[in-house]
């Protein structure tokens, strides 16, 4: 799948980037308009998303920048530890169990605790290394996005509208048409 940023200036431009793409039966597989970080989004401009939001037909929608993944590293490394951490502590209380039930070591025999109460921390154990594990290793991923993000953050800080746009699996970008609609620039990301 191919993404891109569109960059304009004003919202009026995305919208007639929308209505072209509706004339020629152009569908993405994700449409998402980038508001603007400053607050110079206007009333009319307002009163334009809200009529856009009401016919959504391509499946525009409206984020801030912080909430889209490809976007912002640090949702991304939020993101994958979630995930990761799902996996890991499970397989970590498993393995943590296995391993107090093999060697039956009686590590915790100060406490009281019978070969059970052994095994259920053993697991408990191998379930908190599994969950650091999952910070660590979502953590050590480096994507090295943050040159081809920068340009795009300055322009949604200079209060630029981004469309970013995701093409169908099987289906070309429209490039014509998307240059047709004369953004300011386009950014090709890679997914």
């Amino acid at each position: 799948m191919t993404k891109c940023i569109l960059i304009f200036n004003e919202l009026e431009e995305c919208l007639e980037l929308k209505k072209t793409l509706e004339e020629n039966s152009i569908y993405f597989s994700e449409v998402i308009v980038i508001l603007p970080s400053n607050d110079s989004i206007s009333d009319i401009q307002k009163t334009l998303m809200d009529e856009a939001i009401k016919i959504n037909n391509l499946n525009f929608k409206f984020e801030l920048i912080e909430n889209i993944r490809i976007l912002n590293p640090k949702l991304d490394r939020q993101i994958r530890q979630k995930n990761m951490r799902n996996w890991l502590m499970p397989f970590g209380f498993i393995a943590g169990l296995t391993f107090s039930n093999m060697t039956n070591l009686s590590t915790f025999s100060f406490l009281g605790l019978s070969h059970f109460g052994e095994s259920i921390i053993g697991g408990l154990l191998g379930m908190s290394s599994g969950y650091l594990g999952s910070i660590f290793a979502s953590s050590s991923i480096n994507l090295n996005r943050k040159k081809e993000i920068r340009s795009i953050l300055n322009f949604n800080k200079d209060g630029k509208w981004l469309i970013l746009v995701e093409n169908q699996i099987g289906y070309e970008m429209p490039w014509i048409l998307l240059k047709e609609s004369k953004p300011k620039e386009i950014i090709f990301l890679a997914a």
